[in-house]
């Protein structure tokens, strides 16, 4: 969705909801660099983002912001409440969380990188000593 978007919605009073997962960087270009290029970030982190939620009012449709994990249910509640009404809903992510499955450049479907395994909180523990 573009900016412009936003505008087309409210001139046909279109009910859509929007959720846009914000880790505040270019994601797969952020996860590109942290797989590909050993963690050598360059122009991915975006600090010059605009508030959306402020953005999405300014539009007139109802805009929030969610950052916390337990608030989530309860503002997807409140957002498919609001039947007649854009709502664009700001997911507040964690930075460093990648997003799979994804296939590289060049790579076939059968080829795609799944979510490496995480480790149980035994291993995790053993990590750390």
């Amino acid at each position: 969705m573009c900016i412009q978007e936003l505008s087309t919605c409210k001139q046909y009073d279109l009910p859509i909801k929007v959720l846009s997962l914000n880790n505040r960087y270019l994601g797969m270009v952020r996860q590109w660099q942290e797989l590909d290029y050993e963690k050598r970030y360059a122009s991915s982190y975006m600090d010059a983002l605009p508030d959306f939620v402020k953005l999405a009012e300014s539009f007139g449709h109802v805009g929030m912001r969610i950052e916390k994990r337990a608030d989530v249910e309860g503002a997807l509640i409140e957002a498919l409440a609001l039947k007649d009404r854009l709502v664009f809903m700001d997911f507040q992510t964690d930075q460093t969380e990648n997003v799979y499955p994804m296939v590289q450049s060049g790579k076939g479907l059968s080829e795609m990188l799944l979510r490496p395994a995480h480790p149980t909180l035994e291993q995790a523990m053993k990590i750390g000593e």
